[in-house]
């Protein structure tokens, strides 16, 4: 087995412990760097392929305590201090949804749980339980809509491990109200998914339709080479479209989703990809990309997807690569959290978050950067599309937080481990 191969199954394996319940390992900027660059010298899909996994699927090990009120962290060039905006102010959101891993040393199964917290304190305030009668059942990913509304995936499975097959997932909806109390989950309606194992979910911000990323539950020795399907439903009438990922067949380059996204209308579908092949005389051309799917409700081949923006022209040809990304609700611009050197911001050890006119015009516009980070873990949007949480870190130990006004404000974790946030 070659070590491209080698990274590809381990980063696959990261996927899997966050679908399935176990605590995955941070990835590095230096490992994500070193990827990029083996894969531009080799012009390899295969490495490619390692690389988008690993931005899509991995989450920190955050174990720092931010208290309100502590110094925000922001690029080494910032000027005067600049105001934070207080949650319930220009749209920040009051709450957000934080899944976290409770080690339990060693003795049992680590414990999980997602919690509603508040942005301002910190202080959790509900748990979020899956109504599924099971011993094992795994209460994430979520996805935000419009007024503290969430949709949540639940996932039984056969045990606690990462390897342990999805007997079932269904997909609820709950709310979070002024107060911060959780509402009864919900079942969706065409939420009911089988034995699919749910990588990600997104959602429109009125809620009308969400769309998800999922794979075979029963962990298929060759996941590496198992294509998923992204699944769109219209949660008004429970009508499903299904867009399949294309087999890795010989002379075939396949574009399989890291990211998903879609616009306030439901009419586009937006995922980060890269051409990967896994068969001669199969070969590919470009690196990451933006791929658009038009009226997603009516299913089809991911394969048929255009192409909306190349990222290698913006970000540069250097070890810089995109880990995560969101369109906005009006389809105008695409945000991206990415690693490693851009335009404007030499530091090979940085993590960024940028903004790109989805017109494809090679402008960045920097929401915010850390010049000396090592580590990413995830990156998420609000519904309106203006207020991110990013989980990064630097030598000094993981950063989870929010960004504003060109900071990042550290959000007061679980004094545990955190897989990942949303609002």
């Amino acid at each position: 087995m070659s070590q491209d191969l080698a990274d590809l199954e381990a980063k696959l394996r990261t996927l899997m412990d966050i679908a399935a319940g176990e605590p995955p390992s941070r990835v590095t900027v230096n490992a994500v760097r070193r990827g990029v660059v083996r894969r531009r010298r080799a012009a390899s899909a295969l490495g490619v392929a390692a690389l988008v996994l690993a931005g899509g699927v991995a989450a920190a090990v955050a174990t720092q305590r931010a208290e309100p009120g502590q110094r925000s962290v922001g690029p080494a060039t910032s000027g005067h201090s600049r105001s934070v905006t207080l949650p319930g102010h220009s749209g920040v959101p009051r709450y957000y949804i934080v899944r976290s891993v409770i080690p339990n040393n060693g003795s049992t199964p680590n414990r999980e749980e997602t919690t509603v917290r508040a942005t301002f304190t910190g202080s959790a305030l509900a748990r979020i339980r899956c109504p599924m009668s099971a011993p094992y059942v795994v209460s994430w990913p979520v996805a935000p809509a419009a007024n503290q509304n969430f949709f949540l995936v639940c996932q039984r499975a056969t045990g606690p491990a990462s390897y342990d097959k999805v007997l079932e997932s269904r997909i609820f909806e709950f709310h979070v109200t002024r107060s911060g109390r959780v509402t009864r989950a919900l079942p969706v309606r065409g939420g009911e998914l089988g034995r699919l194992l749910v990588h990600s979910i997104a959602a429109t911000p009125d809620g009308s339709e969400v769309a998800v990323i999922a794979y075979p539950g029963t962990h298929p020795p060759d996941l590496h080479r198992t294509p998923p399907d992204v699944i769109v439903i219209d949660t008004r009438t429970g009508a499903r479209a299904i867009w399949q990922g294309a087999p890795p067949m010989s002379s075939r380059t396949v574009y399989w989703p890291q990211d998903i996204s879609l616009t306030a209308d439901g009419q586009r579908l937006v995922f980060l990809t890269a051409p990967q092949c896994f068969q001669e005389p199969c070969t590919t051309s470009g690196g990451q990309q933006m791929r658009v799917i038009m009226n997603p409700a009516s299913g089809g081949q991911l394969n048929s997807a255009g192409l909306l923006i190349p990222l290698d022209p913006a970000l540069g040809r250097s070890s810089a690569a995109a880990m995560a990304a969101v369109i906005s609700p009006d389809g105008s611009t695409v945000t991206l959290a990415v690693t490693g050197a851009l335009p404007g911001n030499p530091s090979p050890a940085s993590v960024s978050v940028v903004q790109i006119p989805a017109s494809g015009q090679r402008r960045l516009h920097f929401v915010y950067r850390l010049p000396q980070a090592d580590s990413y873990s995830y990156f998420t949007a609000d519904p309106s599309g203006s207020h991110f949480l990013l989980g990064t870190g630097t030598p000094s130990g993981p950063l989870d937080g929010r960004i504003d006004n060109g900071r990042l404000i550290p959000l007061r974790p679980d004094p545990v481990r955190v897989q990942a946030m949303v609002w």
